[in-house]
């Protein structure tokens, strides 16, 4: 089975169905959209040879889903650019990956005036939604991809070191889409909101949904009054969210009293969820939550915590709320004697570009996140090795003081990190969000994380910010939070 055939397959099954809702409310037909697949499919195979990279510079649209499917139907790789870091930025990616093929949003292929001197493989400019993408004959494109072919080659986050663009293969995107079919329980015909940017894995999402003939409509960006009125424009049933957006569109809703009654479930992942944000959330929307672990390097999620233990975290076990769940069957996970969480299964990627494999001889993938394993086999995500910070030769998870300093009512948000220290190595220091009209001092923070935690995971440092710095996935930025807090206090 390769990628394209979920759309295929739901074009078969449901011919007339909504496949996807693109921003400018336009909807396209399984059975179209599969058409327009394969139009594209034969222009890409047309203007390039078998292995080479088309890359995308974009936000979310129709256009931009078509290429997910057609560019590897057609036997090449798509490279995803993340469209909002900076030219310089972009130019190391292209450079790195060497496209023949570049396609984007003519805003973002303005901003790479030096692309052709810059990227001397690009053979070809494109705009994404160009008529004669979707005009080429259907049955021209020559190519014959296997499974495990390369697919995606897509870069990671960088929100703890420099990004490293990871190659998805047809056989590992899919087995990753039948690993959240399976574990989220998805439900056939549903219509679901991607408010993510696709070029983050987090587009697999898509994915999953076709796979159940479900509807997928795509957010430009995500902004809380926006994503509002698109669930109840389409009657959206089920979306992802990080917490922090989670935490903006409910900000919204109760600033203008709004409700969203079709939503039916909600997905999260990026960080586990604080119990006061689910209770006001489950207060307010009424659905049921699920929590995603995985990343890049595993083309999605390999461990969910379903509705009823979100259920009973608030009942009385708070411990499940900080757990990532159980591994879904398809795959395995342990923990390392090191404590690191190691994965292994069909869905790890291939490799990272050009050629590493990201997997050791026996195949099993290192995280690079710390974490631990109950009884009942729910994996638990400590930190990140990279967020641990060694004061006084103790490590200190920031992950574990985060939770106790969004814990105290004048605080918002939290992030920890350590900056060098003369005498202890590193320090423990806090970058504070305060809760709004709240005004909360340092001191009395430092004495809330000693009381509830030993002494020498107490912050030495606390800097007062108006908002933390997001990765585009909505994940806190801890390369920038680090950058500030040692300019603050000494780098």
């Amino acid at each position: 089975m390769l990628l394209h055939d979920l759309v295929a397959s739901a074009a078969a099954a449901h011919p007339e169905r909504p496949a996807v809702i693109g921003p400018d409310a336009v909807v396209t037909s399984f059975a179209r959209f599969d058409q327009q697949i394969r139009s594209v499919a034969a222009w890409v195979a047309a203007h390039s040879a078998p292995g080479d990279r088309i890359a995308v510079v974009a936000d979310n649209s129709t256009a931009y889903a078509r290429l997910y499917y057609a560019v590897p139907r057609a036997g090449r790789i798509l490279t995803l650019i993340n469209q909002r870091l900076r030219a310089a930025e972009q130019y190391a990616q292209l450079a790195a990956t060497s496209p023949t093929v570049v396609v984007g949003d003519p805003g973002y292929l303005d901003r790479l005036t030096d692309l052709r001197s810059e990227v001397p493989s690009v053979q070809q400019v494109m705009a994404a939604d160009a008529a004669e993408l979707t005009a080429a004959p259907a049955g021209s494109a020559a190519a014959s991809p296997a499974p495990d072919d390369p697919a995606w080659l897509l870069f990671t986050s960088g929100s703890t070191g420099t990004p490293k663009g990871v190659v998805h293969t047809h056989r590992s995107v899919l087995a990753a889409v039948q690993g959240s079919v399976v574990g989220r329980a998805v439900t056939p015909g549903g219509v679901y909101l991607l408010p993510f940017p696709m070029c983050h894995i987090a587009g697999y999402n898509m994915l999953v949904q076709h796979a159940v003939g479900a509807t997928v409509v795509l957010a430009a960006q995500f902004r809380p009054d926006a994503i509002a009125r698109t669930i109840d424009e389409h009657r959206v049933t089920a979306c992802s969210l990080a917490p922090t957006m989670l935490h903006a569109l409910l900000g919204h809703l109760q600033s203008t009293g709004g409700a969203l009654p079709t939503l039916r479930s909600i997905a999260y992942g990026s960080a586990a969820i604080p119990a006061d944000l689910l209770r006001t959330a489950l207060d307010r929307l009424d659905c049921d939550f699920h929590q995603g672990y995985g990343m890049t390097e595993t083309g999605g999620n390999v461990a969910f915590l379903g509705p009823g233990d979100h259920r009973r975290g608030l009942a009385g076990r708070q411990e499940l709320l900080a757990s990532a769940g159980l591994p879904h069957p398809e795959v395995e996970v342990r923990i390392a004697a090191s404590g690191e969480i190691e994965v292994r299964g069909a869905q790890v990627a291939a490799g990272y570009w050009p050629d590493r494999p990201p997997v050791d001889d026996d195949g099993w993938l290192a995280t690079g996140d710390v974490g631990r394993m109950d009884p009942d086999g729910r994996l638990y995500v400590i930190d990140r090795r990279k967020d641990i910070v060694v004061t006084g030769g103790e490590n200190v998870s920031s992950r574990e003081v985060e939770d106790v300093l969004v814990d105290h009512p004048d605080v918002e948000q939290a992030a920890v990190v350590g900056v060098p220290d003369e005498y202890w190595g590193e320090a423990v220091c806090a970058v504070v969000v305060r809760a709004t009209g709240r005004h909360p001092t340092q001191t009395a923070l430092i004495d809330h994380v000693r009381a509830r935690l030993t002494a020498f995971k107490r912050p030495r440092h606390v800097l007062f910010v108006e908002a933390l710095p997001l990765t585009t996935n909505g994940k806190v930025d801890k390369n920038a939070v680090r950058r500030r807090a040692r300019e603050a206090f000494g780098a």
